[in-house]
């Protein structure tokens, strides 16, 4: 047998074909970024119906890709939403399903601790998705981020002229800045050091970036250069009252427009930056809210239709409190132009990201891939059904099994509490409750949502016997 003898040549242009090869499997794997937004309503998209003012940047990323209308956050307010994003489970089986210190357990399976093990970069930029009110950026890196730049108290982000965030582990101050004014806003220092790190990025090494904005969530504060630009289509302008977390201004409409205008143009400028660094085509880029408009520091959702045909908004169950805008875009892999109805929630997050990096899919979730809707390949499955589950205002919860809805409020006092039955296929505004019209239907619910959860010391529920 004739023996092979190789040169130092061969050797080199071997290692270098295994080495190009293994990048581009490597780079077969999406990028991903996440953008969440904050208190942003259904309607304040114009694709999704928003009359009032455009968002022509994040519309074109719908055009580009797919939007989904029946998409539903983790909870009706903030950091129970991101435990769902963060964790796939749902507030009956997530670890953290109220507002408050509450930070997801360092020794739980996240998002980025999946993409990490996949080679993956991970960053998180903004408000943090994994801690509530605490001061712990420790916590960020221990969950498999490589890079935050951002405020970990929640009540850090009710003010656009932060006075300090972190950079990792580092806290950096903004001396100029007082809460209420400043110089330095802090959707633009996210915006900047987003853009920054996207340029940093390398087709060889995917990554993995979780920008998380604190807008529009009161405080209602634009930059006086989007103010000056949108000043003149506002009429019947309002008056935001002083409150103790947020910045009062006299322009409520202007400055929550302004706002709109600052994160719209930022994700324009994302694409646009992406495609510079030849990095646009393999680029899973994700748009949302973490749930349904606010009413808070003067501002509220009928001011400009923020929650469109929805009932409801932030700490309701129904359809307002919940359902969210959530536009998918990855020019290499999904088809332009595309709406879904296929009912999603922030939990299907997880197992999504799983399925996109080869890993296996924890079993103790309740999400559920929506890869094949978002590729259009294979059978989607779908969720048996959708549960929350909300811990203010003396505790609600709702369930959803196709087009049945069952909201039940008041749970914390039993004589008051409320047991309300939609068909969304006929009432998406859930005007008609029809609890009493289709009793077995409700029973059958009730029964249902009894099995929905498991205990939780920090979150006991009441559970009801009958409507």
């Amino acid at each position: 047998m004739k023996s092979l003898i190789f040169s130092h040549s061969h050797i080199l242009k071997i290692s270098l074909f295994l080495i190009a090869l293994a990048s581009s499997l490597l780079a077969q794997k999406p990028n991903i970024i996440y953008i969440i937004t904050d208190d942003l309503g259904y309607g304040d998209i114009s694709c999704y119906g928003q009359k009032n003012f455009s968002t022509p940047n994040i519309d074109q990323l719908a055009a580009n890709g797919i939007r989904f209308t029946r998409h539903y956050s983790g909870a009706t307010v903030c950091n129970p939403s991101r435990c769902a994003l963060m964790t796939g489970k749902d507030t009956g089986h997530a670890s953290i399903r109220g507002n408050g210190a509450f930070s997801i357990p360092n020794d739980e399976i996240t998002v980025a601790k999946i993409t990490k093990a996949a080679g993956y970069n991970n960053a998180m930029i903004g408000k943090s998705c994994v801690t509530g009110n605490t001061q712990t950026p420790e916590s960020v890196m221990k969950h498999g981020f490589d890079y935050f730049y951002g405020t970990t108290n929640h009540v850090d982000a009710h003010y656009r002229y932060p006075e300090f965030v972190y950079k990792n582990i580092d806290k950096i101050l903004f001396p100029n800045n007082k809460l209420h004014s400043g110089t330095d806003y802090d959707l633009e220092l996210y915006t900047t050091e987003t853009l920054s790190y996207i340029s940093k990025q390398t087709a060889e090494k995917p990554f993995l970036l979780i920008l998380s904005y604190p807008a529009p969530h009161a405080s209602v504060v634009a930059r006086e250069k989007e103010l000056a630009a949108v000043r003149p289509s506002v009429k019947d302008e309002i008056q935001a009252p002083k409150e103790k977390h947020y910045t009062p201004t006299n322009e409520v409409k202007a400055n929550f427009i302004g706002m709109m205008k600052y994160l719209d143009d930022s994700v324009g400028e994302i694409v646009s930056t992406l495609k510079k660094n030849n990095l646009l085509d393999n680029t899973l880029i994700i748009f949302t809210s973490d749930n349904g408009p606010h009413g808070e520091g003067g501002f509220k959702p009928d001011l400009l239709d923020s929650n469109g045909p929805l009932r409801g908004s932030k700490r309701d169950l129904y359809e307002g409190g919940i359902r969210v805008p959530f536009i998918a875009s990855w020019p290499a892999s999904i088809k332009p132009g595309q709406t879904t109805d296929h009912p999603s929630a922030f939990w299907d997050f997880l197992p999504s990201i799983c399925e996109l990096t080869n890993q296996s899919t924890p079993t103790d979730i309740q999400g559920i891939s929506y890869v094949s809707t978002l590729l259009g390949k294979g059978n989607q499955p779908r969720h048996p059904h959708l549960y929350w589950e909300h811990h203010e205002q003396n505790i609600r919860r709702a369930i959803q099994v196709g087009d049945w809805k069952l909201v039940q409020t008041n749970l914390a006092l039993p004589d008051k509490s409320t047991t309300e039955l939609f068909d969304l296929s006929k009432d998406i505004s859930e005007i008609t409750d029809l609890a009493k019209r289709y009793p077995k239907k409700t029973a059958e619910l009730l029964k249902l949502i009894k099995t929905a959860r498991i205990p939780n010391t920090e979150f006991p529920v009441p559970v009801l016997e009958t409507p």
